[in-house]
């Protein structure tokens, strides 16, 4: 056997958005089902600790770990934190302001760094694949600081003057770069990601449906409370199914916190209590990851709403379990997912709730979705295209 790649992988476990943290980790575990000669031999970047725990859990087995903050690196370790979240909301490549550390990266014998950052610390790395999950900024600025939308368009533009190696996680996302760039020659990639879960069909249902006290038929919404994520159009449907004297169940999951609007899980909630809408509804917050996936096996159907999305680890939890999705009827859920799914206009509330009545009614047929060749997929495609 000849040399192993070694990959670099920088990660930070982050509640407040953790799709960016799944994907990493669902990357590694996806990376195991591959032939020993083809497993690359990893090293996790991050400047946390705990960080690393979660990672060891997966247990790969050629892996390193590299704690930024202890190898003298002139740097704080919130600032560093807060570098590393906004590379993964992709809000801006920030440059580091390090003192030339005696450490050289090149020591670690990298083959390539992902997903990459031009920093002064990894600018030795001379193959770096670079990642840019959406442009909803460019799409829904409204939802942004007009100093974040500044942020991700010029160090965009930066990815494009430096003819730097992109992936995207779909192929609408590619498409959006060169509508907006139609200038750009960049080498890009498509790495549409697979999920790995947890065996969480080892919990008694029972007693986790107990536990958020759920005792009634339901359906289940689990993203983050980011305004983009739409939830309004499900709350603005429920009030019509109110209006018909038909009652259905919500349960909400996610973390109940948007780093762009602070205020708006407030305002959520404010609107469910003047709409009366207590009894349709269940706020859970931030759950067990085990916990949540039963609770959308659980469910008579999995909403997802979004006004946009880059690659939905929702959708890719709902499909791995072979369980029906309600979704917001964007390129990229139809990029997708095919099966088991009715896709609704996410701007006419009346149109969903005419859906949740209806599936309320008559359990709707699900294929069995065979997800494991979309689990190798997803660790093949990565090493071609570390590889290209």
């Amino acid at each position: 056997m000849g040399k192993r790649n070694k990959v670099g992988l920088i990660f930070s476990y982050n509640e407040n958005w953790i799709g960016g943290s799944y994907y990493i980790l669902n990357l590694i575990e996806s990376l195991k089902l591959l032939d020993d000669n083809l497993m690359p031999s990893l090293v996790i970047f991050s400047s946390s600790n705990d960080d690393f725990d979660s990672v060891k859990q997966l247990d790969y087995p050629y892996i390193e770990f590299f704690l930024l903050e202890k190898n003298k690196i002139n740097i704080s370790f919130p600032f560093f934190f807060r570098v590393i979240n906004k590379l993964f909301k992709m809000m801006a490549y920030k440059k580091l302001l390090y003192k030339k550390p005696s450490f050289n990266i090149n020591d670690l014998g990298l083959d390539v760094l992902f997903p990459a950052v031009d920093d002064y610390f990894f600018k030795p790395v001379k193959n770096k694949v670079f990642w840019i999950p959406d442009f909803q900024e460019h799409f829904l600025p409204q939802f942004f600081k007009k100093s974040e939308v500044e942020h991700r368009k010029s160090q965009q533009n930066k990815l494009i003057e430096n003819n730097r190696h992109v992936v995207f996680s779909s192929y609408t996302a590619q498409q959006h770069f060169f509508e907006i760039y139609p200038e750009a020659t960049n080498k890009t990639s498509v790495l549409q990601f697979a999920v790995t879960h947890p065996n969480y069909q080892l919990k008694n249902s029972e007693s986790v449906l107990k536990k958020y006290n759920i005792n009634n038929p339901y359906f289940f919404c689990s993203n983050q409370f980011w305004a983009h994520k739409n939830h309004k159009v499900i709350f603005d449907a429920l009030i019509k199914i109110k209006s018909q004297g038909e009652k259905i169940q919500v349960v909400f999951s996610g973390k109940e916190t948007d780093y762009r609007n602070p205020n708006f899980i407030e305002e959520i909630k404010m609107f469910v209590k003047v709409n009366n809408l207590e009894e349709f509804v269940k706020f859970l917050g931030f759950i067990d990851r085990a916990d949540q996936l039963l609770l959308m096996k659980k469910a008579i159907a999995v909403i997802q709403p979004s006004l946009f999305e880059g690659w939905s680890t929702v959708v890719e939890d709902v499909k791995a379990m072979s369980q029906y999705l309600i979704l917001s009827s964007l390129d990229v859920h139809k990029e997708q997912v095919s099966e088991n799914v009715l896709f609704f206009n996410p701007n006419k509330p009346t149109e969903l709730a005419n859906i949740l009545l209806e599936i309320n009614k008559t359990n709707p047929i699900k294929t069995q979705i065979s997800y494991d060749s979309k689990r190798f997929g997803f660790a093949n495609n990565f090493i071609n295209i570390i590889n290209s």
